[in-house]
């Protein structure tokens, strides 16, 4: 029996490649698992893969007789990192080795490339929809959660569209009614107060002698959908130029037209838009085939046929379904969804881009590989094994 480390960097690798630490964080993962996953129908997807999973911690009430309790739990994100260095240690750097292990150290290295793959994902993942009607093209995709205030400018001749400020929704998302923040840019003539954002919104007439009122309107929340991309964001701004009077607006994802500020030959449009990427092809929807189940209004397939058009001009057809997705240049493009209606269908498109995209799959193939090892160890030393001869 080995001696307990007693040296505080051998006491935590102790603790960090402990069985009893792995089973706690499992555990945990177990309960954050399927708190998330009925919470789902109540707050929708976004909300519960951003409390649950991506979270360091949380709070969860627990109804005891009629008395809510709050109880912290440790989040996905906390516990997917402490699991990987509980493997690290664990089951890579403490496991004996040799030609007896070589199968499980093969898996566990595969399992910590999987988790490694999660990290890269959530920091460096892009993903967004493109819908096109029939003979549409776009290299434009735009994202399904994510928001931004952009100020483009514009030169006399209406020219230009530089974008001279882009404000991420991270930076004004806390901004609640009542808390406002002022955002400036070097070569911008005036800053912008942002105040009272709303995820989900409508804008209405104010009632007579509303203070709260702006050129005789108002935003009013709406409960969020359970479907992000579904909710229509509201923000107020208040236009500061260094010289001249204030100017305040309602921004609305839905607006038809940007708020306009001139500041001399200058136009400047501000909007509050879903943040948008650039793909380096375009893609041009020539034909979508929509198949049903028999007898049925539910979608049994959906086919778009495609040109995907390079930066250099060069036309190649391609066919998009459900499982069958574009590939090119580090993007996918997915099949995701149709509308209809009076201009025709539009085929919705979910396009991805992630360094990692490929790597859990080449984990589960060196997982399998590992227990293939290993199983074939195991079963050689058993036939290697002498028969015993029974006995009376």
């Amino acid at each position: 029996m080995s001696a307990k480390p007693t040296s505080l960097p051998g006491q935590l690798f102790a603790i960090l490649s402990s069985y009893g630490l792995a089973i706690t964080v499992l555990s945990f993962l177990l309960l954050d698992t399927f708190l998330g996953t009925i919470s789902q129908k109540d707050i929708g997807l976004l909300d519960s893969q951003r409390i649950y999973f991506d979270s360091w911690w949380l709070i969860q009430d627990v109804n005891l007789g009629g008395t809510l309790i709050p109880l912290p739990l440790p989040g996905g994100g906390l516990l997917m990192v402490i699991l990987f260095f509980n493997m690290l240690c664990g089951a890579v750097i403490r496991m004996r080795k040799g030609w007896r292990t070589i199968g499980n150290l093969i898996s566990h290295l595969a399992i910590l490339f999987m988790l490694a793959a999660g990290f890269v994902s959530y920091f460096y993942k892009t993903e967004g929809a493109m819908p096109l009607f029939e003979g549409q093209a776009s290299d434009q995709y735009q994202s399904y959660h994510e928001r931004t205030l952009e100020v483009h400018r514009y030169d006399a001749a209406g020219k230009g569209d530089d974008k001279a400020l882009i404000i991420p929704m991270k930076h004004f998302a806390d901004l609640d009614p009542g808390k406002a923040r002022t955002f400036f840019a070097k070569d911008l003539p005036f800053e912008i107060q942002v105040t009272g954002y709303q995820r989900n919104a409508n804008i209405v007439q104010a009632e007579e002698g509303e203070k709260t009122a702006i050129d005789g309107y108002r935003i009013q929340p709406v409960k969020n959908a359970k479907e992000d991309e579904a909710n229509v964001s509201a923000v107020e701004i208040t236009v500061k130029p260094k010289d001249g009077a204030e100017q305040k607006a309602i921004l609305w994802e839905r607006a038809q037209e940007p708020f306009t500020v001139k500041v001399g030959d200058i136009s400047y449009a501000i909007s509050l838009s879903r943040m948008k990427w650039k793909l380096p092809f375009a893609i041009r929807l020539n034909d979508f085939v929509r198949e049903l189940h028999p007898g049925t209004m539910k979608a049994k397939k959906f086919t778009s046929h495609v040109t995907k058009i390079s930066s250099d001009g060069k036309e190649e057809p391609k066919v998009v379904t459900m499982n069958v997705p574009v590939r090119d240049q580090g993007y996918v493009v997915y099949q995701a969804s149709f509308s209809e209606g009076s201009s025709g269908e539009q085929s919705v498109f979910t396009v991805v881009t992630n360094p990692s995209d490929q790597w859990p799959l080449w984990s589960c193939v060196a997982v399998a590989i590992g227990l293939i090892i290993t199983f074939l160890g195991h079963l050689v030393r058993f036939l290697k094994r002498p028969l015993k001869t029974k006995t009376a």
